[in-house]
This record gives structure tokens, C-alpha cells and sequence, in this order.
């Protein structure tokens, strides 16, 4: 296997590109603090991916991943955490579709 000069160049950017995105949330929250707004923004951050996630084949498919996001709520909410409410949502989905649902 074999890559071009370019694809390698494009990957070293990337790779630079995601460590001074994640070293200017470093710098930031320094600087920012933990403020109401912050805390807030982060405590909301899981729930806004999850969601962000799942609402594109929802609106595109439906069924099998309706009920993977009703699941997905349910024990989020429940449960109490991202973690559970994602795998418990993929697992749903998976099951539907077992099962037959489309």
C-alpha cells in the first residue's frame, strides 16, 4: 500500500490542524474559566451531538432509527449519561433491523 505526497500532506495538516484546535480549548478555558455559561454550554455538548447525530437519518429513513432515538432518549435520560443512551440506541437499531424494520 502506497499513498501520494499529497494525501500525506493533507493528513500531516489535519493532524495539526485537530491538536492546535484542541490546545486553543486549553488556552481558552484558561482564560475563560469555569463560568455559568461555560459550564452550561459543556454540561449541554453530549445531548446537542447525540442529537446532531441522529437527526439525519431519522428525517431521511425513519423506523429502525426512530426507535434507536427513542431508545437513545429514554436512557439517556434514565440512565443518566451519553454512554448508555448511545449504545443503548445503536443496539435498538440493530435489533429493529434484525427484526425487519427498515
Amino acid at each position: 500500500m502506497s499513498a501520494s505526497p499529497e494525501n500525506l500532506v493533507a493528513i500531516l495538516v489535519m493532524a495539526l490542524a485537530a491538536m492546535a484546535a484542541k490546545g486553543g480549548g486549553f488556552i481558552a478555558m484558561r482564560w475563560l474559566g469555569r463560568h455559568r455559561f461555560v459550564t452550561a454550554l459543556l454540561d449541554h455538548a453530549p445531548g446537542a451531538v447525540l442529537v446532531s447525530a441522529a437527526i439525519v437519518p431519522l428525517a431521511q429513513t425513519g423506523g429502525a432509527f426512530i426507535v434507536g432515538a427513542v431508545v437513545a432518549a429514554v436512557m439517556t435520560r434514565k440512565v443518566g449519561g451519553f454512554t448508555p443512551g448511545l449504545f443503548g440506541g445503536v443496539g435498538a437499531v440493530a435489533l429493529a433491523r434484525w427484526a425487519g424494520l427498515a
